[in-house]
């Protein structure tokens, strides 16, 4: 692997993030006090959630790229907001698990098919040789990276 090519995977990847997400607003919460604006951390905090159903914290940091005591900030405010619980490891004490409650799933449930839809607006751009491309292409890279595991 030349350093050219570990240019362009630096710089693809959040690019293909940004591209395809940064316009992607806020989650409302309905409240009978008005609604409640979530941050982008905690939007993307649900949302990997949502696609993995439980996660110890140590493997919510990683996924999100986060510090530990930063991410604690994060899961304390959506506790807070009952849309995440946290329990301990029965086996475990020292390791904390965390997990949408009913209120988050519901949450994210909704506002899935206004990202789906926002998602396939970008994507309505390319052809339909592009679009498959870029379909086959993240189904590579999902498996690809189920294969790269915690190593």
């Amino acid at each position: 692997m030349d350093t050219d090519f570990t240019i362009k995977l630096l710089k693809t990847l959040p690019h293909l993030m940004y591209k395809m997400f940064h316009d992607v607003k806020n989650l409302e919460i309905p409240q009978t006090a008005g609604d409640v604006k979530l941050n982008k951390t905690q939007q993307k905090t649900l949302l990997v959630l949502f696609s993995e159903k439980r996660l110890n914290m140590s493997t919510s940091c990683k996924i999100l790229n986060m510090e530990k005591g930063s991410f604690t900030s994060v899961i304390d405010s959506l506790i807070q907001l009952q849309l995440v619980e946290r329990q301990r490891d029965t086996e475990d004490r020292r390791k904390v698990h965390i997990s949408l409650t009913e209120a988050g799933r519901k949450l994210v449930t909704q506002r899935m098919d206004v990202i789906r839809k926002r998602i396939e607006h970008k994507l309505a751009v390319l052809s339909a040789k592009d679009y498959n491309r870029f379909i086959n292409a993240i189904d590579e890279l999902a498996d690809i990276t189920e294969k790269l595991g915690e190593k």
